[in-house]
């Protein structure tokens, strides 16, 4: 899993309430068709040949943020995005889908990908590794650091939603346990420390400095 960060403005059109509303994210770059078993050398040519006009450096930057949604980013990765005010948005994504009615100079968003919502945060939330993702100026930025350093897990936790550890290299997804259940598992730990079984203790001992820590 891969945490990416995608901004609002494909083809120039701020797109963030249709985003939200449709519960997707796309790109712009029109005139290159669907892109779904294309490589990279020839997603290259399609964009020398839709833009002629354009250098080799913007040609590399172009095929750069393309090739980032359409092949780095897989399913099920992670996408921040800015909302309204200070809020961000933190997505789980589908796969990438190609959307023939909006490729067009007018609409310029037939690179998409669908989304799940996972939770709403406001900037000052992130941690400062986030925080210089979403700072970044590219249309789609990839996480630079270790996953764990993203923290999301803190991010989407009590959110009431499905709550994964995807983030931590876990690809497992589990809802949050209850706290009632919690107790009950320390109270089991609380009895062995008093067990005659001294691995028992150590074990019992182990597992609450754990928890607390």
């Amino acid at each position: 899993m891969n945490i990416f960060q995608i901004k609002t403005k494909p083809h120039g059109t701020i797109r963030l309430n249709e985003f939200l509303k449709d519960q997707f994210i796309c790109i712009g770059w029109p005139g290159i068709g669907n892109l779904e078993g294309v490589s990279k050398e020839e997603i290259r040519e399609l964009l020398k040949k839709a833009r002629p006009e354009d250098n080799d450096r913007t040609i590399g930057v172009d095929l750069g943020n393309i090739w980032a949604f359409y092949n780095t980013m897989k399913e099920d990765s992670v996408v921040l995005f800015h909302g309204h005010h200070h809020n961000v948005h933190i997505v789980k994504v589908g796969p990438y889908k190609y959307v023939e009615e909006f490729d067009n100079d007018k609409d310029g968003m037939c690179h998409q990908r669908e989304f799940e919502l996972l939770a709403t945060v406001t900037y000052e939330d992130l941690n400062p590794k986030l925080q210089e993702l979403m700072r970044h100026r590219g249309t789609v930025t990839k996480f630079k650091y270790p996953l764990e350093d993203a923290q999301l897990d803190l991010l989407i936790k009590d959110q009431g939603i499905i709550q994964t550890d995807p983030f931590r290299g876990d690809e497992i997804y589990f809802e949050a346990v209850p706290t009632e259940i919690i107790n009950d598992a320390l109270d089991v730990l609380y009895e062995a420390l008093n067990s005659n079984d001294s691995d028992k203790r150590f074990k019992a001992a182990v597992e609450i400095l754990r928890y607390v820590k």
